[in-house]
């Protein structure tokens, strides 16, 4: 008896032993062709830890800002690319006695039921003390061509109703749609100083049912000081109320972030951009920072301030007292990177002893445009949009901008202010940008490639935004190991050779990729005179399998 037992067990363990010492995919085919049918290719992936390891799982769209998703680069570099300057700009200016010191501040929001742009934009009051602001209102249907709707019936002013607080100014707005209170649909932050100083500067909130009349939240001190563009917004990943805004006291120019769960009750302030060795070369500062979430990543439009003075402007350093707009990336939206020339670069890289002169040069994401020549010269403020404004694969970008320096009131040295100074004209310009163009990786023609790392995707294509135009990108899936996987080689890859948001990528043979997705892969992908943007996954055909049972 007790043989027999032995002996059972042990035929137990060998088949166990048997089946846990197969590759799992032989088992799960076996266990299909024991329905008397073969099991189509590519049908069982088993995605686990061990399957996957540390492979990347790529959701959304991948951009090449950084090296999260980037193994390797040869013979290419990456590349930061400026919007391009509408050629009508500037698309809003003064027209109105009412508007005074407008266009200052403002805030762009594209109601997609309506299918218009929606402006606020701030003018100035002349007061005696602090400065106060107007809040104006304008629409538009192609973000070019503004019309300003007359608020007032009695006056024909495009004038908001704004919270009746002293000092109001520097108000970031956002339509909140995870509100269920419709008085509360719209949400804003500003700045104010109720005893009409300096001492009780603060950012306090309002709120609006149709972004047009205010009311104020009983609580007026919410937030310690910010005298500039207040950015906050709904971020869907931290599932938080989110604030941008610059770090007090006064001409301190730091960009700090606070959070909420209620929009009245913040988290301190915690500094995530101050200068750095980067920005010595033009004595930058930090005056304000337009967050923009975009996909699973977050960009911050920064409104960079060079050398303050109240002198001229000395031949050598054309950017004194001017300012332009500078990029940030983060993944977070917590901790942030510069965006350079060839991309994100991480503290250390921004705070090390080096010449930056060529460099930070062309490091500037939208620029001033040519003094005594461009309407936007002077001094330019990135107009916040909450979301992305993306119109036929362009991403529009605002921004109010002078033919003044900062300190255009003072002339020759301080404390000499001109009362007779001539106001500079203002208005607020357009510039767009490709779909995912913020930083691409090139090739030129001797060619190179791009290795990704590692990662998993799910569906049934790939695509990539490139430009190929006048050159070519060929595509080569590898296996963990860097090895070739049969069918998806370079020898039958198909060739891209146009400039395409949304190139699928093929290989010969195979009518999809399904058979790539679910294990971990690498491309290596391989260009000449051509750029790559962005990668994205992506499901485009109908996977039904008969049932086998």
């Amino acid at each position: 008896m007790l043989r027999v037992f032995l002996q059972t067990v042990s035929v137990v363990l060998c088949i166990a032993y048997s089946v846990s010492g197969q590759d799992d995919r032989k088992y799960n085919e076996d266990q299909f062709s024991g329905y008397g049918r073969k099991a189509p290719v590519g049908l069982f992936k088993n995605v686990n830890d061990s399957t996957v390891g540390k492979a990347l799982l790529l959701r959304g769209t991948e951009l090449f800002v950084d090296d999260h998703f980037v193994e390797s680069l040869r013979g290419v570099r990456r590349q930061l690319n400026q919007p391009v300057k509408h050629r009508q700009n500037p698309v809003l200016v003064k027209t109105a006695a009412w508007e005074e010191g407008a266009p200052g501040y403002g805030t762009v929001h594209y109601d997609t039921q309506s299918k218009l742009f929606k402006m606020w934009y701030q003018g100035w009051k002349k007061t005696q003390g602090t400065s106060e602001g107007i809040l104006l209102f304008a629409t538009s249907e192609d973000g070019i061509h503004w019309t300003k709707p007359a608020l007032d019936k009695k006056t024909g002013a495009n004038i908001v109703q704004h919270p009746p607080v002293q000092g109001f100014q520097c108000p970031g707005i956002f339509e909140d749609r995870t509100e269920r209170d419709p008085t509360r649909r719209y949400k804003m932050l500003f700045s104010c100083n109720p005893d009409g100083t300096s001492r009780t500067w603060m950012t306090s909130a309002a709120f609006s049912p149709d972004g047009i009349h205010w009311t104020p939240s009983r609580q007026t001190a919410l937030i310690p000081f910010s005298d500039t563009q207040i950015c906050p917004f709904w971020d869907a990943r931290s599932r938080r109320y989110v604030a941008f805004l610059r770090f007090g006291p006064p001409n301190t120019r730091l960009i700090s972030r606070t959070e909420s769960e209620d929009f009245l009750n913040w988290s301190p302030k915690v500094t995530v951009l101050r200068r750095t060795r980067m920005d010595t070369v033009q004595q930058t500062q930090f005056y304000q920072m337009e967050p923009l979430p975009y996909g699973d990543v977050y960009f911050g439009i920064i409104g960079a301030y060079h050398n303050e003075s109240l002198k001229p402007i000395p031949p050598d350093k054309p950017w004194t007292d001017r300012a332009d707009a500078q990029l940030a990336f983060s993944r977070d939206g917590v901790i942030w990177k510069r965006v350079g020339e060839t991309g994100a670069m991480n503290h250390e890289e921004v705070n090390s002893e080096r010449d930056w002169s060529a460099s930070i040069r062309e490091s500037t994401f939208l620029p001033y445009g040519k003094k005594d020549h461009d309407w936007d010269w002077g001094f330019m403020t990135p107009y916040y949009t909450p979301e992305p404004i993306i119109i036929n694969d362009q991403i529009y970008f605002f921004y109010a901008s002078s033919n003044g320096k900062h300190w255009w009131t003072w002339t020759g040295d301080p404390p000499l202010k001109d009362p007779n100074a001539k106001q500079p004209n203002k208005g607020v310009g357009l510039a767009t940008l490709r779909r995912d163009g913020f930083v691409s990786v090139n090739a030129g023609p001797n060619g190179g490639t791009m290795t990704t790392r590692p990662f998993v995707f799910l569906g049934d294509t790939l695509v990539l935004n490139a430009d190929a135009a006048g050159g070519s990108i060929r595509i080569e899936a590898l296996d963990t190991k860097g090895v070739p996987i049969i069918g998806f080689g370079l020898d039958t890859s198909i060739k891209l050779t146009t400039d395409d948001i949304r190139h699928r990528l093929a290989w010969e043979g195979h009518k999809d990729l399904h058979q790539l997705q679910g294990r971990p892969i690498r491309l290596r992908i391989h260009m000449k005179n051509a750029r790559i943007f962005s990668l994205t996954p992506s499901t485009q055909n109908n996977h039904w399998v008969r049932a086998y049972d």
